[in-house]
């Protein structure tokens, strides 16, 4: 597993953007898109993942969002719902999330709990996601649309680290794009789910309004990811 890089507040920025990928030949670090901004991704090809140690900015808090772009990927349909990211040990994941096999929906598990939100993820287009946990119910909205709300919470447990394309390091691999991961220590509003999900959250000129519950932010173009410390 790797270990965690940390970076303050005032770091230098990292940038997202809203678009669609065209299928290429080589695996694609980022995406330039318009206004200069661009995406971190991983192209997964079913069989790789990124693992990182257990670390206490992975744990859910007591309010907590979970943020992503996601295209799955695979023309066979597979025998399992691959998974995006998990946060998971022996006792199962503190949360989970997997595109369904049918790319019609997206599964969230954590604990002993486990629901599905209705969603077509077959259009080859890079898609927002965010889980956002209000301690007591979870909103799922794709593309800044509120698309189901799950009675359930996000459950913090000891996991054995968390997991990037796959489901315990191996199991139930993701085919395709994942992207712009940022897990937050708080419930994010959706208008600025909306407004930052294509901006810099470091922008010295207008930082995101939540910067101080940043806990983790991918740099999928080094294959890694950054646990955010207060400066």
């Amino acid at each position: 597993m790797k270990k965690l890089r940390t970076k303050g507040l005032t770091a230098a920025s990292l940038v997202f953007a809203s678009i669609t990928l065209a299928g290429c030949s080589e695996p694609a670090t980022s995406v330039k898109a318009e206004g200069g901004y661009s995406i971190d991704v991983l192209q997964l090809d079913g069989t790789d993942t990124l693992a990182f140690e257990p670390n206490a900015a992975f744990e859910p808090a007591e309010q907590s969002t979970i943020e992503f772009w996601v295209k799955p990927e695979w023309d066979a349909t597979p025998d399992f719902d691959p998974v995006v990211l998990s946060n998971a040990g022996a006792n199962g994941a503190a949360y989970l999330v997997a595109i369904q096999r049918e790319k019609d929906g997206i599964a969230l598990a954590s604990g002993d709990e486990a629901e599905v939100a209705e969603f077509d993820f077959s259009d080859g287009k890079l898609h927002h996601v965010a889980l956002i946990d209000l301690n007591g119910s979870i909103a799922v909205v794709v593309d800044g649309a509120l698309v189901d709300e799950f009675a359930m919470t996000l459950e913090a447990m000891q996991t054995d680290g968390l997991y990037i394309g796959s489901a315990y390091g191996g199991d139930d691999g993701f085919e395709g794009v994942i992207g712009g991961l940022r897990l937050w220590d708080v419930a994010v509003p959706t208008e600025s789910l909306a407004k930052y999900r294509t901006k810099d959250v470091f922008d010295p000129d207008e930082p995101h309004p939540d910067l101080e519950f940043l806990s983790v932010i991918s740099n999928f173009a080094e294959d890694d990811i950054i646990v955010v410390e207060p400066s």
